[in-house]
């Protein structure tokens, strides 16, 4: 599972039905799980997955970081600061789990 941290949540300009999610990719070392709770799957889509060229303050980007734009219903239950685990469980499905701190 890759580990993630969220840094930026605001609504979307183009479909104000949804949210704009951006969560940066972290390092497995010093992060461990308290508890999880899982979100449903189709209410997040992954817009874009890049590396910071430069920084970007507007969403909690610093250059070189891995980042990931998600889409998500506004009932996503996200909070910036939040850590999210983002990958397949054991029968493939895809999951994202928020860790509780």
């Amino acid at each position: 599972m890759t580990q993630l941290m969220i840094t930026d949540i605001r609504k979307s300009s183009c479909d104000t039905r949804f949210d704009l999610i951006t969560a940066i990719f972290l390092s497995l070392d010093g992060h461990e799980t308290r508890g999880r709770r899982y979100l449903d799957e189709r209410s997040v889509l992954v817009l874009e997955s890049a590396t910071a060229q430069e920084e970007i303050p507007a969403i909690g980007v610093r250059t070189g970081d891995q980042y990931i734009r998600l889409r998500a219903k506004p009932d996503h239950g996200l909070m910036v600061g939040d850590e999210i685990q983002f990958g397949k469980n054991r029968d493939k499905k895809t999951v994202i789990q928020l860790q509780q701190s």
